[in-house]
């Protein structure tokens, strides 16, 4: 064979190799276009778990995964009093997931960092008017910067007093309550032994461990009395007389009308909760979206679950108090920004939002989910979810965000420890404790 021969044959097996590689290119080309997207995210929900909530956002991740095939959500259940710092830690080193839940304590420092992806350009700018209006509320509102929107509120939250309607009857006692002495005269006549067990029941639990705290009594009396737990520079302003006075009413419900245990010094919120399910407590400061849990947890009837709101000193109205949430957003590094975004948007439709109430116990996101579901809300049991909605739009203080204000509520129950354990006068520790608090954000 000679060499031109050989040339040829050469040439031949180059061109057929070139374009195996070329086809097997094209087909991992093709491959990866219809590969899953998985997209990660980080809440205190555990999609396996057996809380409402969880069961809630479970189905509603099967709901998403159903429609969007090629998408996959991958839940890692994080602490909920340390998810934000970890995020915004996780943030800054370029490491965090794709869709973030944020408490309002964490969310200001997050836009600051310019840690999250605005909603326009995501989904909102292909919404309608009607959409808009449709969830369109204080919380819509909240972290809003340069006119765009940066996250939605779930399990949004309203921290009251929840009580055992049975217990409430026997004794007469109608809610709601209009001043703090109706409610003392109430816990007194609550604290007893039960006659059928013989535990010794309280009128009202409280928790004043800063271990994953909630707020007492002291915020809605402070709010009512002054109006802000802050100045406008985002200074604690506790001190006041004003101040006092909320803090003693909260402690003398312990030291003078004994209707709220010693063991409260030391005591978690978790561990309220457990007792008031095992029916040591007629009545406890507690958050709305744990309602659906005790119901289901109770040794007694859950379905004698209720809410009420705070009293105020002059019964003219009911006293503010903290609305919370979890502020869902798609952080600003994600390489899968548009799938994180569509999730984010799928948690709330129509669809979700009846499920997070129905299934999950949650106040709805969407006004059109409470008109198309009377039936369903005014169910006995399900009345405190409207005690929710009216305190939403009547009786809520939202925190500020533009300032950095997380770890008031232990700040707050560290207060409670130092003069129920020290015998602190209730000045000096509020005086203490704010400037503490100034000195660690950093107000001014």
């Amino acid at each position: 064979m000679n060499n031109r021969k050989i040339r040829k044959i050469l040439m031949a097996v180059l061109v057929c190799c070139l374009s195996i590689s070329l086809a097997a290119c094209q087909s991992n080309a093709g491959n990866e276009t219809s590969e899953n997207t998985t997209i990660k995210m980080w809440t205190f929900l555990d999609p396996n778990g057996t809380s409402a909530r969880e069961v809630a956002l479970k189905q509603i991740i099967a709901n998403f995964e159903r429609d969007n095939p090629n998408t996959k959500v991958m839940v890692e259940p994080q602490v909920w009093d340390t998810l934000g710092t970890k995020f915004l830690a996780a943030n800054q080193t370029g490491n965090a997931p794709d869709v973030i839940w944020t408490s309002m304590d964490d969310f200001g420092t997050a836009l600051q960092q310019n840690a999250l992806v605005d909603f326009e350009s995501l989904f909102l700018n292909d919404w309608s008017q009607e959409d808009i209006e449709d969830v369109d509320d204080a919380y819509w509102d909240f972290g809003n910067k340069d006119g765009k929107h940066y996250q939605v509120t779930l399990s949004r939250n309203y921290i009251g007093i929840i009580y055992r309607e049975d217990l409430l009857a026997e004794k007469g006692i109608k809610v709601p309550f209009k001043t703090w002495d109706e409610l003392v005269d109430a816990a007194v006549k609550l604290t007893e032994k039960d006659a059928a067990s013989g535990i010794q029941r309280y009128g009202l639990g409280q928790a004043f461990s800063p271990e994953s705290p909630d707020p007492q009594i002291f915020p809605p009396a402070l709010i009512h009395s002054q109006g802000d737990m802050f100045t406008e520079n985002g200074q604690a302003n506790w001190s006041t007389d004003s101040g006092v006075a909320a803090m003693n009413r909260q402690l003398d419900m312990v030291r003078k009308h004994k209707v709220t245990p010693e063991s409260a010094i030391s005591s978690s919120v978790e561990d309220v909760y457990n007792e008031f399910k095992a029916g040591r407590y007629a009545m406890m400061i507690g958050a709305g979206v744990r309602i659906p849990t005790l119901q289901a947890e109770s040794t007694f009837d859950g379905s004698t679950i209720q809410m009420t709101f705070f009293p105020s000193e002059d019964g003219s109205t009911f006293s503010p108090s903290v609305i919370n949430g979890w502020n869902v957003g798609v952080w600003s590094g994600s390489k899968h920004k548009e799938a994180a975004g569509k999730f984010v948007e799928h948690m709330i439709n129509a669809e979700s939002d009846k499920i997070w109430m129905e299934i999950g116990g949650q106040v709805p996101v969407r006004k059109s989910t409470v008109q198309n579901n009377e039936q369903f809300l005014n169910k006995p049991d399900k009345a405190y979810l409207l005690v929710m909605a009216e305190g939403f739009a009547k009786y809520g203080y939202a925190q500020p965000w533009k300032f950095p204000v997380s770890g008031w509520r232990s700040d707050l129950n560290k207060i409670a420890q130092e003069i129920l354990v020290k015998g602190t006068d209730a000045k000096t520790a509020l005086q203490a404790a704010e400037e503490e608090f100034n000195e660690r954000v950093g107000a001014n």
